[in-house]
């Protein structure tokens, strides 16, 4: 067991600090979800001295918390989700994990290295209208519900888009349209204002109540509320069509609350719409480790516990065996 005299200490910032520091400098571990596997993730990451960015919404928000008792957690019965939940973030921060708000867009591999270095392998995480560079990444996203509109994953990569500061640039001076079903959206529809897009926005009004926001005045071309879509074109996208209306765009920015795996990473390996590891909860993507119940059933908190732990002690000994030069990163769990 670490001793927790002995961890390295991650730099001392405030959330929007992190935010700014790790946009250029890579965080060790980024752990992309803050339930019971996110949590256990980031505490066992820091007591291999790995400094750790939780990037998810609010806790707070989830199923979990909300249930009023669970009996099965050892040592601990009669607990509450907000308990447990709870004084898991709490000891991930003492711990020394830094927690970001936000919902990841897209994971891309990059490289950090130069002709002096060599390669440094990594990946750039998505999130809002931030960029979070880290060295290796756990998904512990729990299960994500998604159906796609008529179209839309056809012309992925097309015009079709969860990511307006990845894509936005594509489509300067050019029409687009935002369909906002996340409490993110409107922020990242304004990014594609400043950039030179001609923004449609569909929202719907009571989304707007629920979240407590207001879409800003004189921003965008059109503010429209919509509940079935259809993405046409040919090669690429040219039109986005409703119940109402059809809108000639270049682009379909569709920014959800939770996103597709397939859609979040590139060329994951799923199995029956969960995530596919090995006992050492790797991917078939070097670098990228998966906990919890994005991994498959039982859906229970004990089993995403143990998945977290072993997730962040397999990405240390990944990290080790890159920083020790080893052509094959290690896949094994250093227990």
């Amino acid at each position: 067991m670490a001793n927790k005299a002995n961890i390295t200490p991650s730099p001392r910032l405030s959330a929007e600090e992190t935010m700014d520091f790790y946009e250029t400098e890579p965080v060790d571990i980024a752990v992309i979800g803050g339930g019971p596997a996110g949590y256990s993730s980031a505490i066992n990451g820091r007591t291999r001295g790995r400094s750790v960015v939780i990037l998810s919404g609010d806790y707070r928000d989830s199923y979990l918390y909300k249930a009023s008792v669970i009996d099965n957690m050892p040592g601990m019965p009669g607990k509450s989700g907000a308990e447990l939940l709870d004084l898991f973030h709490a000891h991930a921060e003492q711990m020394g994990a830094v927690s970001i708000k936000g919902q990841a867009l897209v994971v891309m591999p990059f490289d950090f290295g130069s002709s002096k270095t060599g390669a440094k392998p990594g990946f750039q995480i998505a999130y809002g209208s931030h960029i979070l560079m880290a060295r290796a990444v756990i998904l512990s996203t729990g299960v994500a519900v998604t159906s796609m509109y008529p179209g839309e994953e056809n012309f992925l990569g097309r015009g079709v888009s969860y990511c307006a500061t990845c894509d936005g640039m594509l489509y300067r001076g050019r029409p687009v349209a935002v369909i906002a079903r996340s409490k993110d959206a409107i922020e990242e529809a304004v990014h594609l204002t400043k950039i030179g897009c001609s923004v449609t926005l569909f929202i719907n009004p009571a989304d707007l109540r629920r979240w407590g926001l207001t879409v800003p005045e004189n921003t965008f071309e059109h503010v429209l509320h919509a509940s079935a879509f259809r993405i046409e074109g040919d090669d690429f996208v040219t039109a986005l069509t409703t119940e109402n209306e059809t809108l000639p765009v270049a682009g379909v920015f569709i920014l959800r609350a939770s996103i597709a795996m397939q859609s979040l990473l590139s060329g994951l390996t799923m199995e029956k719409n969960y995530i596919l590891t090995d006992r050492t909860q790797a991917t078939n993507i070097p670098g990228v480790f998966a906990a919890g119940d994005c991994t498959g059933k039982p859906l229970q908190v004990a089993k995403s516990l143990g998945e977290g732990l072993v997730a962040a002690l397999s990405a240390d000994a990944y990290l080790s065996s890159l920083e020790s030069g080893s052509e094959t990163p290690g896949k094994e769990a250093r227990v």
